[in-house]
Order: C-alpha cells, then sequence, then structure tokens
C-alpha cells in the first residue's frame, strides 16, 4: 500500500482544492470557445485560435498532474508491477507502452510547461503585433492564419523539442510501497536545465513585448479607441499567466541551485511547492478570461441562460480567422 503522507502533503490539498473548482469553469469555457468559432466571426480570430489551444494544454496539464497523484494511490500494484513484469520480459501491456508509461509519469510535467511557455509567448507576441504592428505585412498575415496553421505552431515545435529532450526511458519506481522516481543524476540535471532555458526564452520575450506596448501606448494615449482598448484588456488577459510563468521560473532556478548546491534540507522543502508553481500556470488563466475578456465572458453567459445577448456585434482590430 503506498503511504498517502508519502506523496500528499499540504500544497497537493490547495492543488486539488483549486483542480475541483477551476477544472470544470475551465472546461465550460473551452467548450463554449470551441462552439463560438464555428458560429460567431468575433471569435474567429487568431487570437482565439491560439486560446483554444493553450485551454486545452491547460485543462490537459491540470488532469495529467490530478490522474498521477491519483494513480499512486488507486492503483500502485498496476503500475508498479508492469515494471517488474518488463523487466524479467513478461509484461502484460504492450512493450512499447510498458517501456514508456513510467518515463511519462516522469516527463508529462516537463512536456506541459514547454507546451505552455510557448503557448503564452504565442498569445504575447499576437498581443504585441496586433497593438503595435497593426497594419505591418506580417501582422497582417498573422491575422488572416488559419487555425490548422496555429495549431500546428502550438503543437508541433513543442511536441519536437519534448520528444528529442524528455525522451529518457529509463526512469523507474523504487518501489510498490514509494512508487518514488528513480532518476539519473544527469537526466534530472538535463530536465531542469532544458525547462529553465525554454521558460528563460518565453518570459525574456514576454517582457520585450510588453515594453514595446507600453511605450506604444503611452505614445497613443491621447488617441486610443475603441478597438484598441480591447485589445489592451486582451494584453492584460495574458500577461497573468506571464506572470505566473516568472513565478514558474523562479521556482525551477531555486530548486536547481539547491540541488546543485547540495542543500538538501531547502530542496526538498522547495520542491514540496512544484504543485503550486506548476498548477498556477494553469489555474490563473480562467480567471483572467472571465476577468478582461468581455466579450468572451459575455457569450458564454448568454450560452448558460439562453438569453439573448442585447450587445451589438463588434469588430477586433485582428478580425480574421
Amino acid at each position: 500500500m503506498v503511504s498517502i503522507a508519502g506523496h500528499f502533503n499540504w500544497t497537493h490539498a490547495v492543488y486539488f482544492g483549486l483542480f475541483a473548482f477551476i477544472m470544470p469553469v475551465y472546461f465550460l469555457i473551452f467548450v463554449c470557445l470551441l462552439k463560438l468559432r464555428t458560429s460567431d466571426a468575433l471569435f474567429k480570430t487568431t487570437f482565439y485560435a491560439i486560446l483554444l489551444q493553450h485551454s486545452l494544454a491547460d485543462i490537459i496539464a491540470m488532469a495529467l498532474y490530478a490522474f498521477q497523484k491519483i494513480s499512486y494511490i488507486l492503483i500502485p500494484g498496476f503500475i508498479y508491477n508492469n515494471q517488474a513484469a518488463l523487466a524479467s520480459g513478461k509484461t502484460p501491456l504492450p512493450l512499447i507502452s510498458s517501456t514508456y508509461l513510467f518515463s511519462v509519469f516522469y516527463n508529462c510535467f516537463f512536456w506541459f510547461i514547454i507546451i505552455r511557455s510557448n503557448g503564452v509567448a504565442l498569445m504575447t507576441i499576437h498581443r504585441y503585433l496586433i497593438i503595435v504592428k497593426s497594419n505591418s505585412n506580417f501582422s497582417l498575415a498573422i491575422q488572416q492564419s488559419r487555425s490548422f496553421l496555429v495549431w500546428t505552431i502550438y503543437w508541433i515545435p513543442a511536441a519536437f523539442f519534448d520528444g528529442i529532450l524528455y525522451s529518457d526511458s529509463t526512469v523507474r519506481f523504487d518501489s510498490v510501497e514509494n512508487l518514488k522516481n528513480v532518476v539519473k543524476p544527469e537526466t534530472t540535471l538535463k530536465s531542469t536545465i532544458v525547462c529553465i532555458s525554454f521558460l528563460s526564452i518565453s518570459c525574456t520575450v514576454c517582457v520585450i513585448c510588453y515594453i514595446l506596448i507600453i511605450k506604444y501606448i503611452r505614445e497613443k494615449s491621447s488617441s486610443m479607441t475603441k478597438s484598441l482598448q480591447r485589445e489592451l484588456r486582451l494584453a492584460f488577459q495574458v500577461s497573468f499567466p506571464f506572470g505566473a510563468q516568472l513565478v514558474l521560473l523562479c521556482f525551477m532556478i531555486f530548486a536547481n541551485l539547491y540541488a546543485k548546491t547540495g542543500n538538501t534540507e531547502m530542496m526538498v522543502y522547495i520542491r514540496d511547492f512544484f504543485p503550486l508553481a506548476n498548477g498556477l500556470l494553469s489555474f490563473i488563466s480562467p480567471f483572467t478570461i472571465i476577468l478582461f475578456n468581455k466579450d468572451l465572458t459575455r457569450r458564454i453567459r448568454t450560452m448558460i441562460t439562453g438569453k439573448k445577448d442585447p450587445s451589438p456585434p463588434r469588430e477586433s482590430i485582428g478580425s480574421f480567422s
């Protein structure tokens, strides 16, 4: 029997409490946005195409972490026995799935940190192009991007890097009682450094974009249109996931620093906060959508209540599919 105390602490309790509240809300937003993109021209823009993919990544990331922790308690024997069977050559699962089942439990967090950091960077770059460079040829081309191209840019590069950099299949569990990951030190170091690098690049891109947006707004403050104000609200929506990404980056830097200096006590202490540092990147998004995206919030409320929206349709700067 796996010890619950060994896999759960107060940070996990907070995570699951937030998960139980936020997941249904986020899933509702995702479903409504998916439906609106087929029926409402306002939501057939590149920004909402990216937001849809990012929402899906957030939902998968939250669900994967919850599934992993719950499976440790509910099916520890199934997980560990497949590992033992694989080692003896008598695996009850197909060979490929058995080989990678255990490494997936370790690597999936890094996969979705890379994917979501890519998503935050893409949404921030899009905000910069729409607000600051709305009439440039490149911006117009981005605004006219098809949904499949957005899907490709969002998922394929990140998945490619994940497949190359997080493909170590040597990860194992120590025992059926603990189910602690046994990972080579060099694998842990590489995983952490790569994650910090991707987060740093994404944060740097976001900082540059926001500095240029602020500079532009200061110059145009006396002649700001309603359409530009709406695009700025969407920039505020994206800025909070960027802030959550900064928190995760700081967490990863300190965890790596304590590991390198051999400060075991602080390393164990700070790792207890991983559920919150990792979860914050996904938990914050539905709140920012509700607070800053009035168009989407209004449409969702209309879809839930069934009452017709009295407000007229509004045009976005980047109003292309």
